[in-house]
């Protein structure tokens, strides 16, 4: 058997771009899916961005996963319930066709399904109701988990990595204690995998870029299965794009140093742009010229297109580039160009301005 495991599509209608993005998303899946030859897909939570995105969208998503010949196993998330004003419906009493199982059954739903149990844990305030009343123990070979949640101590991936908002915290001994082999979690938008005890536990990762800083490749884990074990394999989905931040440096004359095609060479038009700047400068009038270029040449063949507004690794020297120090200095840094790192030399070249002009000052 081999199902395909993924999170927080989070199909939204914020704007008609937003939604043409996510739904497109969403068939790359299903294509992945056929094409693999996936029994099973497992949404493991945040599926729709928000309970009215559910409500709007339920429809076309079905009508796109008509033409998908698996099932499809749907476990709500922390976004699903977000502004669910007044409405006690459980998700399983809205129509998901026969194509979508919908696993929102509290603390949780124990079933099996060609020889491997699954068991699904929706997202919860807490799960003391499971810590209280356990399932039973195992009676297949392989038993399968699908959550939503953080689990403790797979949050953190250094200091850039932005936790989630919202959701619960699953605890490494409760998921000790459901007799789990694998579990396919959601919540994290980077993916992960670690071992909790025998569990392995797999983030597959959001499935297409959300919200900015979320770097890297998008995509899901192909779950190969035979007999008691599951196999993992990461796919990725081109229709996602990344988010990419491009640091352009800028020469004393306020010129970026390379082209704008080398800046956006290997970028996707599904990509989410943002540029940054650096650099000691004598104006910022060549800066503004590239913007505006960039922006009249290149803004519409990509998904998202955008300039940070935090200038502040940008210095304003007038008539530096007259600075003989200054030039001297970048005459030696340019016979080195090519022997360097490209990161350490751009690196060592504004430190070395920078340098310059403090010895300057403090004469």
């Amino acid at each position: 058997m081999k199902l395909l495991q993924v999170s927080d599509l989070h199909l939204s209608q914020n704007s008609p771009e937003e939604k043409s993005y996510s739904l497109s998303v969403l068939r790359e899946i299903l294509q992945t899916a056929e094409s693999t030859k996936c029994d099973r897909i497992l949404f493991c939570g945040d599926l729709f961005n928000t309970f009215p995105d559910l409500e709007s969208l339920r429809s076309e998503f079905l009508k796109e996963v008509s033409s998908y010949s698996g099932i499809i196993y749907f476990l709500p998330g922390n976004h699903e319930i977000l502004e669910k004003k007044g409405n006690n419906n459980r998700y399983a009493d809205y129509d998901w066709s026969s194509k979508v199982k919908v696993l929102d059954k509290t603390p949780y739903f124990l079933f099996e399904d060609n020889g491997i149990e699954f068991l699904s844990i929706p997202h919860q305030e807490n799960y003391s109701e499971l810590l209280l009343s356990p399932p039973p123990a195992k009676q297949t070979k392989l038993r399968i988990g699908l959550a939503h949640g953080t689990v403790s101590g797979m949050s953190f991936t250094g200091l850039s990595e932005e936790e989630e908002e919202g959701g619960s915290y699953l605890d490494p001994h409760l998921i000790q204690n459901l007799g789990l082999d694998y579990l396919a979690i959601g919540h994290l938008h980077r993916a992960r995998t670690g071992m909790i005890g025998n569990c392995e536990v797999g983030y597959a990762g959001s499935s297409r870029v959300w919200r900015k800083g979320e770097s890297g490749k998008r995509g899901g884990i192909l779950l190969h299965v035979d007999g008691a074990k599951v196999r993992t394999e990461s796919v990725y989905f081109k229709s996602a794009g990344e988010y990419r931040e491009i640091l352009v440096s800028l020469d004393t004359e306020g010129k970026p140093e390379e082209s704008i095609e080398t800046y956006l060479d290997g970028t996707n038009p599904e990509d989410w742009i943002v540029f940054r700047f650096l650099g000691y400068v004598d104006s910022m009038v060549e800066k503004q010229k590239f913007q505006e270029t960039v922006l009249r040449d290149w803004k519409s063949k990509f998904r998202i297109l955008e300039f940070d507004p935090d200038e502040s690794q940008i210095t304003v020297i007038q008539h530096l580039s007259e600075n003989e120090f200054v030039k001297q200095f970048l005459d030696k840094m340019n016979e080195r160009k090519e022997q360097m790192d490209p990161f350490l030399w751009k690196h060592t070249r504004v430190t070395g301005i920078r340098l310059i002009l403090e010895g300057k000052k403090n004469r």
